[in-house]
């Protein structure tokens, strides 16, 4: 049992949890509380934005590019290959997820082969290498987001902290904020958890002791993919 790193690691993250909460109990319940809620804010709007974002960057900063060199490619006699270009642009994806972004979209793509170049490239890039790249992108967005609204929090819940410094109404604020501690942290844990899962989908789960099927005794994991962001 203790050499199942599932179980292993459900263990760290019930201590961890347990250390978060009495971290957050110490600095009172109002304190939790905004920590509890700027982290749910700090979740929801980073999956937001990066979701909205994700679009526009590939769009304004790289598509363009991508299409010029494709389409340059294709008008000086190159051939049209779909999995070449996926590998050479999303190299560092899996090649399973890059093929089945290949295999969904080489008919529709081969329809237009008697088009222009510049059609093409545009198909390829919108079709290929934006359903290849826009994950990533949404993925490294949510990341940032979060940890800049992260720090916003951190900085209402140090000055709310001062609280407990009161008399009496200073043991009450801390007793209070245990439970609201206890919930806080489950946040920090389910960010935790999505870092692992991005970290199991970039390396399509080549990784020994880091992948579905070995997560998939995890209870954390287990509740985690119910209420996955990305998903």
């Amino acid at each position: 049992m203790f050499k199942n790193p599932s179980f292993l690691f459900d263990i760290v993250c019930t201590v961890v949890w347990l250390f978060l909460a009495i971290h957050y109990a110490r600095k009172g319940f109002l304190a939790s509380v905004v920590q509890l809620a700027g982290n749910f804010i700090s979740l929801a709007g980073a999956r937001a934005f990066s979701g909205w974002a994700a679009d526009r960057v590939f769009e304004d900063f790289l598509a363009v590019g991508f299409r010029d060199q494709i389409a340059a490619s294709i008008a000086s006699g190159g051939a049209v290959d779909l999995s070449g270009i996926a590998t050479r642009y999303a190299g560092f994806l899996p090649e399973a997820f890059r093929q089945s972004i290949v295999d969904a979209c080489e008919r529709s793509i081969m329809a237009l082969l008697s088009d222009n170049a510049v059609v093409l490239a545009d198909a390829i890039v919108q079709k290929v290498l934006a359903p290849l790249l826009t994950p990533v992108i949404s993925l490294v967005l949510f990341f940032v987001a979060f940890a800049l609204l992260r720090m916003l929090v951190s900085l209402l819940v140090t000055v709310l902290g001062l609280v407990n410094k009161l008399p009496v109404l200073g043991t009450v604020n801390r007793w209070l904020g245990l439970s609201m501690g206890g919930l806080a942290s489950l946040l920090d844990i389910y960010l935790v958890l999505c870092v692992l899962w991005a970290v199991i989908v970039i390396t399509g789960g080549n990784l020994t002791v880091l992948n579905d099927t070995v997560m998939s005794g995890s209870l954390y994991y287990k509740v985690f993919n119910w209420f996955n962001p990305f998903l």
